[in-house]
């Protein structure tokens, strides 16, 4: 699957999606979701979640489908029905663009993250430890670092395998 985000100054980015069997889904982003973007590539590749956003979006649905309101959304993206690793990673993710946010490293995150999960009835990843945090964070901000590098009409490419 590949993922590219074109970054323009003057209006809003755009994320292409071509899917492994070649169909297409794309979206306008919203100014500053391109991180957001690039946290769920970096959880959901290095935890090799195939059931979370990309993976999801790899099965057949469209990006819009997760921006309509829940009601409106396809039975399989309402978030009830979502699979667990879908919702771990937006947890994942949301810490990880507060720690950016912060600039630094958020020593609690993991606790945090299974305090988290816990009040949330979710497991915690069985593969997800300081190493493989550490791995996710140097993903995430590589892939910012080369978002901030490009210029206008640019475009950042990166390959998944849900």
């Amino acid at each position: 699957m590949l993922i590219t985000l074109k970054k323009q100054f003057a209006k809003p980015s755009i994320l292409t999606i071509v899917r492994n069997d070649g169909s297409v889904t794309w979206s306008k982003l919203h100014r500053g979701l391109e991180t957001h973007d690039l946290a769920h590539f970096a959880v959901e590749s290095t935890l090799n979640f195939s059931n979370a956003f990309y993976g999801i979006i790899n099965e057949g649905y469209q990006i819009s489908d997760f921006e309509l309101p829940k009601n409106k959304r396809p039975f399989a993206v309402h978030p009830e029905n979502l699979h667990q690793d879908a919702i771990i990673t937006e947890h994942i993710v949301n810490l990880l663009e507060v720690e950016f946010l912060n600039s630094g490293f958020n020593s609690n995150f993991i606790e945090e993250l299974k305090d988290i999960l816990t009040h949330n009835n979710l497991p915690f990843p069985r593969n997800l430890n300081a190493e493989t945090l550490k791995v996710i964070r140097n993903t995430y901000h590589d892939l910012y670092n080369k978002w901030l590098l490009l210029s206008d009409d640019e475009e950042l490419k990166i390959e998944f395998t849900p």
